[in-house]
């Protein structure tokens, strides 16, 4: 873990003198969570575009009150933060569809809701190139909220992050397996560049792929049909690779521009991940469980598995995982993860319990802003309505005792949606709202054998105990 690293942690002097004596390895942290820790998150943040400095709001300091009165808070970055006015960059021509920012300023509001740590690996990170994200991360820095998943090197951003709280010491793993492929931190180039060359800024990733299966008569019809295009050299389309425009066979895959075809006793999808990366990521889920007391993995993950057909439901309003994703949380938690958070759909998930540690497959958003528009047009790309389902998100407060999550509450929040200043903004969801908010959550997590019980307007999970 190199120092440099950690100094793009926050700047509070005792944060920072914590990163250090982590990197000396002086700390010697419990071995598990400390009894009565909390942890409260939320979804990904799109907004505030604006400072919240002004008035003061009741309903979202109701909401803020639950990051507040718990031991860590988390939400995802999905923007940037700094001041155009003396910004000295310029957009990406490549972007995670669209360029969401607000100016610096916003960091501290954040902070402010209660919000101590973020998670910044995703698609949106170099919306504005590398220059943005780094000066994403010193309006983060500046602000006192410690940020995982990017830095100015591949291993940097791969790093944990590392907090103090009131009941030890906390830290965050992060990456994406939705980004842009310049996004992509990189390590130092070779050493005959001499000691000035850098790596360059960017998002921890995995890259994945997306297998169709297809039945083994079909796929060889199929290879008979690619035989006269192959090539020698096989594309693996993994995410984040811009397509060759060609076609390929290996020993059992057939790739044509960037999808991958496999014979199976039966059709389906099925996803990979790259074998490096995972590794990678999962060997920084086990430092981080040397050095602290609670250990979060968050991900950036779009990728899910696609109703088979109309009449079932809407893909935009599913945040069903991708068969790579369960695999992938509970490698996180048998490798020493406390809790995992999926973030990336703007619909809510299911709640698994695994081994006693929680696993969120989506929390939807925290702040949704898009000035009461219902829709939004993808530069360059389709037309994405908004359901009401973008607009309701819970906020999860988990404590444990004993090294295991005792408890979680669920907090129905509805996403404000208008063209006044409250647009975009989390309040507590109303009665008729919050049942039917919780009710999805409950039949989103039974089939993981989740059960919620629903108590005055709050979900409630109980632990093994």
């Amino acid at each position: 873990m190199s120092e440099h690293r950690l100094s793009l942690r926050p700047a509070a002097a005792g944060l920072l003198a914590l990163s250090l004596a982590l990197g000396a390895g002086s700390v010697r942290a419990a071995p598990r969570v400390e009894n009565g820790f909390s942890f409260a998150a939320g979804g990904d943040l799109i907004g505030p575009d604006q400072t919240l400095h002004g008035p003061l709001d009741p309903k979202l300091q109701a909401v803020a009150k639950h990051f507040r009165d718990a031991d860590l808070g988390f939400a995802n970055m999905e923007g940037s933060l700094f001041d155009l006015s003396t910004f000295k960059g310029w957009q990406a021509d490549e972007t995670g569809g669209g360029y969401p920012i607000a100016p610096a300023v916003v960091a501290k509001d954040l902070r402010a809701l209660g919000i101590t740590v973020m998670s910044k690996a995703n698609n949106h990170a170099t919306d504005w190139g590398t220059e943005g994200l780094v000066a994403t991360l010193a309006s983060l820095r500046a602000a006192g909220i410690a940020e995982a998943g990017a830095g100015m090197t591949l291993a940097q951003a791969r790093a944990p992050a590392y907090i103090k709280t009131r009941d030890g010491i906390a830290a965050l793993v992060d990456t994406a397996s939705t980004f842009t492929p310049m996004s992509v931190a990189c390590s130092p180039p070779n050493p005959r560049y001499g000691p000035y060359a850098k790596g360059c800024p960017g998002i921890s990733v995995i890259h994945v792929r997306e297998v169709h299966l297809l039945p083994y008569a079909q796929f060889n019809e199929l290879r008979s049909l690619l035989g006269g295009l192959r090539v020698t050299s096989l594309q693996q389309s993994w995410s984040g690779e811009l397509p060759t425009r060609r076609a390929g066979q290996g020993a059992r895959d057939l790739v044509l521009d960037d999808t991958v075809f496999r014979g199976a006793p039966a059709s389906g999808i099925t996803w990979e991940m790259n074998p490096g990366d995972l590794n990678a990521v999962i060997q920084s889920v086990r430092e981080a469980r040397r050095h602290a007391n609670f250990v979060l993995f968050s991900i950036h993950a779009h990728e899910i598995t696609p109703y088979r057909n109309l009449s079932e439901g809407n893909d935009n309003d599913t945040a069903r995982p991708a068969s790579f994703e369960r695999e992938l949380f509970h490698d996180a938690i048998d490798a020493g993860a406390d809790a995992v958070v999926r973030n990336g759909p703007h619909v809510l998930g299911g709640v698994e319990i695994y081994k006693g540690k929680p696993i969120f497959y989506s929390l939807g958003s925290f702040f949704f802003q898009f000035g009461g528009s219902r829709s939004y047009q993808v530069p360059g790309g389709a037309l994405i309505r908004f359901s009401d389902g973008w607009f309701q998100t819970i906020v999860p407060v988990t404590t444990y005792e004993h090294g295991k999550m005792s408890e979680i509450r669920l907090y129905p929040i509805a996403i404000q949606s208008n063209h006044g200043p409250t647009d975009g903004r989390p309040y507590p969801a109303d009665p008729a709202q919050a049942r039917e908010i919780l009710e999805r959550i409950e039949a989103l997590s039974a089939p993981y054998g989740t059960r919620i019980k629903i108590v005055k307007g709050v979900g409630i999970i109980r632990g093994p105990g």
